[in-house]
């Protein structure tokens, strides 16, 4: 307040759900730190990284999940499943999953052609067999990045059906 920022966004935010009547009064975002991750204090439940951002949502505050960290381009992969892991811990399916996709957008202020699908948005968005928030059911059948249909095929997926059609004909 006393610089006269405009928008302040929260970020690296871990279990510290004791200020969130400021943070629903200021209207600020919380950008929340690594869902896989130890407690931020030695007193803090073992499970706090897990429900923070439900405890969070469920007081009015606008969400977003966030990587940075040890190996975080490596663990990029991993991030829809970071949303999953809140689900296990009592955060509704709909709601995770606005976790890294909605209110990220919101946040990064860009939720006017990014974040749902919605007519005159980006149409960038992937399908799934599977749950997408599931790490043991989610294959991606087809992605698209600003409606280009985008290839999943890989070397090492070209690899992995060729010789599973030899060695499956033995």
């Amino acid at each position: 307040k006393e610089q006269g920022l405009k928008k302040v966004v929260l970020v690296g935010a871990q279990g510290d759900q004791n200020v969130t009547k400021e943070l629903v009064a200021m209207k600020m975002p919380v950008v929340a730190g690594r869902v896989h991750d130890l407690p931020a204090r030695d007193d803090a439940d073992y499970d706090m990284p897990y429900k923070f951002p439900k405890l969070l949502s469920d007081a009015g505050v606008l969400v977003a999940l966030e990587n940075s960290g040890d190996m975080e381009r490596h663990q990029a992969r991993n991030f829809p499943f970071y949303a999953g892991h809140t689900v296990g811990f009592g955060m509704d399916p709909e709601k995770a999953l606005q976790l890294v996709t909605l209110n990220a957008a919101t946040v990064l202020g860009i939720d006017k052609d990014y974040g749902s699908l919605e007519q005159g948005k980006s149409a960038t968005l992937f399908i799934s067999k599977g749950d997408a928030l599931d790490m043991r059911g989610n294959q991606l059948t087809r992605a698209f990045i600003d409606g280009r249909d985008i290839s999943l095929n890989t070397r090492q997926k070209d690899l992995n059906d060729r010789y599973m059609q030899k060695y499956s004909k033995q």
